[in-house]
């Protein structure tokens, strides 16, 4: 995977390698299909005008076409809107009005829509709006946070075990636990999670697809000390079954 280097917002390419570059911060990013046989991530960074820095992952649901299409809808929406001096807030919105708008224009791909993760970062503070079950890390003291809440079954499920109602193998391979309570489809959205956290020096963050979850917390935490590309690959290496598409983008500060 080749690297390129980028002051301003990264042209992507399948599973590709981009890095950005903000005042204190830089960014970089990389994906695979895994074992899908098509991609239906999408992801963006970008240098704003203040210096600061915007990272979005978006993770498509509907199939090849559908996955795909909203994925990509709702990022450059949401982009947009920041670059036009918006909040996260109208960058969601943005993000869910346009992939309302494609299923009007294209009603063959009623269903569609995506998982949202975004954040701005700026001095010592990062900001963080999410919709879905795409996780947001801070990675910080050789120690795995995330800071995002999870919208799919499986926090349900996790207290269940607790609860002794499931061993953690079951609770594992339940077939409901990736079922997500919230995605962007143009709908009203009724889950969204949106905080900010102060970041220490040796702090960094990733955002991310699901498909990196097949990596233990200590696999993840050990892939970030290398490149966003490293982290990928390493999820490759587990040679998991079934594996879903992989976008990492992992932000720290600049030396």
């Amino acid at each position: 995977m080749a690297a390129e280097l980028h002051a301003a917002r990264p042209q992507q390419a399948a599973g590709g390698l981009a890095l950005g570059m903000a005042a204190q911060w830089r960014g970089e990013g990389s994906q695979h299909q895994g074992k899908r046989p098509y991609q239906e991530d999408c992801w963006a960074l970008v240098t704003l005008g203040d210096g600061s820095l915007l990272a979005i992952v978006a993770d498509g649901m509907g199939g090849h076409a559908g996955g795909a299409v909203a994925s990509k809808l709702a990022v450059d929406a949401f982009v947009h809107a920041v670059e036009q001096g918006g909040g996260l807030a109208d960058g969601l919105q943005n993000a869910n009005e346009a992939v309302r708008r494609g299923v009007q224009d294209k009603p063959g791909l009623d269903g569609m829509g995506a998982t949202v993760v975004a954040v701005h970062v700026r001095g010592d503070e990062v900001r963080w709006i999410s919709v879905g079950d795409s996780p947001f890390y801070l990675v910080t003291a050789g120690k795995l946070v995330r800071l995002n809440a999870d919208h799919s079954m499986a926090p349900q499920i996790d207290a269940l075990v607790e609860r002794g109602m499931l061993t953690a193998e079951e609770a594992e391979h339940h077939p409901g636990r990736h079922t997500l309570r919230e995605a962007v489809m143009g709908d009203p959205l009724t889950l969204i999670d949106k905080g900010s956290h102060r970041l220490g020096p040796g702090d960094g963050l990733l955002l991310c697809s699901d498909g990196v979850q097949t990596l233990t917390t200590e696999q993840i935490v050990a892939g970030a000390a290398r490149s966003a590309n490293d982290l990928v690959e390493a999820v490759l290496a587990a040679a998991k079954d079934h594996q879903d598409n992989i976008t990492v983008v992992k932000l720290e500060r600049s030396a």
